[in-house]
């Protein structure tokens, strides 16, 4: 039982570190690729540095979510192909090994990432990204975070380009302009010599002095009509067409898997369906971890010892975990207009796996008798 034990162990080892260290890189890469769509953040809010990083964080969970089931696809490729190579697999096989056997620390290792992911799709990413969602909403309602920079054509929100020619040491603005498209067909400019921004009960206001507001009515293509209106003081909220708090519409990234499954009755049809698919592909999508980690080991272990190393088998295993991949996003895609579909995304998850299994359990290594010297003489 010992030698049984040593050689689960050592195989773990073996796969776990590449595993660790194919989550940590490509996780690394693409969170930074993500962070980098919120540096406007810092450069239009100017919000501290400490408060970008943990938004950048609360994404994270998403990204592992998706990045778990292909690192341990790479890590099971990487270590097996090693192990071929240098002929630790015909080693275990002589010392009576199956293949199943020789699958069954892989496997281990797939369980447990699968559980992880599931532990992320149905908790933690939805809590994370609700509260990546409610931060996001607060620092663009709130004014501690708004930079007005000088000299430069500020956009503090969709639709609404702000330029101050100077800042005062009161904290006002000097040579203000505005240019507010954020109602269609009806784009407002204003000028004025002075403003201060101010906290509202709803939001950010801006308070100007001494100038005009330049409105063009463009309802009528052909005719449009131009109104100027002259005034002392002059209060433009920032947030006039942001939602009311409280009445921020979720998206399924940050709702639960029981929220998804049973839907608000007033959406529509569409987006209905829509969520339900989602709430099925959160169900599905963690045991990729398995399916993938499956495929690799049935690629691999089932052809027979090539000193030139198992390339074609490599390949067999990455363009079986592409097709697989993007079959089943073809399937959670019409899924979402055809709700009928659901149980094929199921279907197209669990087979592969079934079949690598079968695959890995079935095969026997071919050995080649040698005749005896008296017959080949």
């Amino acid at each position: 039982m010992a030698p049984m034990k040593l050689y689960l162990l050592y195989l773990l080892r073996q796969l776990a570190l590449p595993t660790l260290f194919a989550t940590l890189a490509l996780s690394g890469a693409i969170w930074l690729s993500q962070s980098l769509r919120f540096v406007d953040l810092i450069v239009n809010k100017g919000i501290p540095a400490t408060t970008f990083a943990y938004l950048t964080v609360l994404l994270f969970p998403s990204l592992l979510l998706v990045i778990l089931p292909f690192a341990l696809f790479c890590a099971v490729l990487f270590v097996f192909h090693r192990l071929s190579v240098e002929s630790e697999l015909t080693v275990l096989r002589a010392v009576g090994l199956s293949n199943l056997q020789i699958a069954a620390p892989c496997l281990l290792l797939a369980a447990i990432v699968a559980v992880i992911a599931y532990s992320i799709s149905l908790y933690f990413m939805p809590l994370a990204f609700r509260s990546f969602r409610d931060l996001q909403y607060q620092i663009e309602r709130d004014l501690s975070y708004l930079l007005l920079q000088p000299g430069v054509f500020n956009t503090p929100t969709k639709g609404l380009t702000v330029y101050v020619r100077s800042h005062r040491g009161d904290g006002s603005l000097e040579g203000i302009v505005v240019h507010d498209e954020r109602r269609r067909k009806l784009a407002v400019t204003m000028m004025a010599e002075e403003g201060t921004l101010v906290q509202g009960e709803d939001g950010p206001l801006f308070i100007m002095e001494r100038g005009n507001r330049q409105e063009l009515d463009a309802k009528d293509p052909d005719n449009p009509s131009l109104s100027i209106l002259h005034f002392d003081r002059y209060t433009l909220d920032l947030a006039a067409n942001a939602s009311p708090p409280g009445e921020r519409s979720p998206k399924p990234k940050e709702q639960y898997v029981h929220e998804l499954l049973d839907p608000p009755a007033s959406l529509s049809e569409e987006r209905r369906n829509g969520r339900i698919a989602e709430g099925h592909k959160r169900l599905t999508w963690p045991l990729n971890a398995l399916v993938f980690a499956l495929i690799g080991l049935a690629a691999l272990l089932s052809r027979s010892f090539d000193r030139r190393g198992p390339w074609q088998s490599l390949l067999i295993a990455t363009v079986g975990v592409i097709f697989v991949q993007a079959l089943n996003m073809a399937i959670g895609s019409l899924a979402e207009r055809h709700l009928a579909l659901i149980p094929l995304l199921y279907v197209t998850t669990i087979a592969p796996g079934v079949v690598s299994l079968a695959v890995i359990i079935g095969y026997r290594p071919r050995r080649r008798i040698r005749a005896p010297l008296a017959a080949q003489a």
